[in-house]
């Protein structure tokens, strides 16, 4: 169907076609490029108040003071946004192809900027929480008297903690000490922190006995019975 300068179709042409105003029709460059400027700033100012409404946005504090001055001013906004969001449903209407281009741009744009103002910078987040942590273990790793590090005696070199001073696990349920456990078994290290290999008497000493702990404490110590 077409009717005085305007088609029911998409199309690139200039018909003449009015665009809100009877003063601007859109046949010419120029009045194209007014159209499209009118357009950009009808799709800036919804996607700006559409961001306001979402971040509870309000200029005046006399707005914050009440539930129902805040639902007020929050209403006024999305009275706003629903005429600006039919304006461009009307530009659209024109079936221009460059007008139509230039509403779904700019949309997106806006899209993107809040979008990247809503997301949350994770790098930096990052970076400050590995900086913090580099900053803390500083003054541990070069202060003698709050941390002993063990050694390793089979590799030579400082072992690495797994968990804070302060938080005990027993020696059952650490996945560290049963693996200290089973590498002494295999005969691949020594004594660590947590796993201490059995001591035999060396030759020449007494070994303990069930029931004659006494008996061998005073002959040790030179008393008689």
């Amino acid at each position: 169907m077409q009717m005085d300068g305007w088609q029911d179709y998409l199309h690139f042409d200039l018909l003449g076609e009015h665009v809100f105003f009877p003063s601007l029709r859109l046949d010419s460059a120029r009045h194209l490029v007014e159209a499209c400027v009118l357009t950009i700033a009808i799709c800036v100012a919804e996607r700006s108040l559409t961001y306001a409404i979402h971040t509870s946005w309000s200029p005046l504090n006399w707005t914050k003071r009440t539930r129902a001055r805040k639902a007020l001013w929050k209403a006024a906004l999305y009275w706003v946004v629903t005429l600006l969001r039919l304006l461009y449903m009307l530009v659209a209407m024109t079936f221009s192809v460059w007008l139509l281009l230039i509403t779904v741009t700019t949309l997106a744009a806006g899209q993107f900027i809040i979008e990247y103002l809503e997301t949350p910078d994770y790098s930096s987040m990052t970076e400050c929480v590995t900086n913090a942590a580099s900053t803390s273990s500083l003054p541990r790793a070069h202060s003698s008297s709050s941390v002993n590090v063990a050694t390793d005696p089979a590799m030579g070199r400082p072992r690495s903690k797994s968990k804070p001073d302060a938080i005990w696990i027993h020696p059952t349920e650490s996945n560290l000490a049963r693996a200290d456990a089973r590498a002494m078994q295999l005969g691949l290290s020594g004594d660590t922190e947590l796993v201490k290999a059995p001591e035999l008497p060396a030759e020449g000493e007494h070994a303990w006995e069930v029931g004659k702990g006494r008996d061998l404490a005073r002959e040790i110590m030179g008393k008689p019975n």
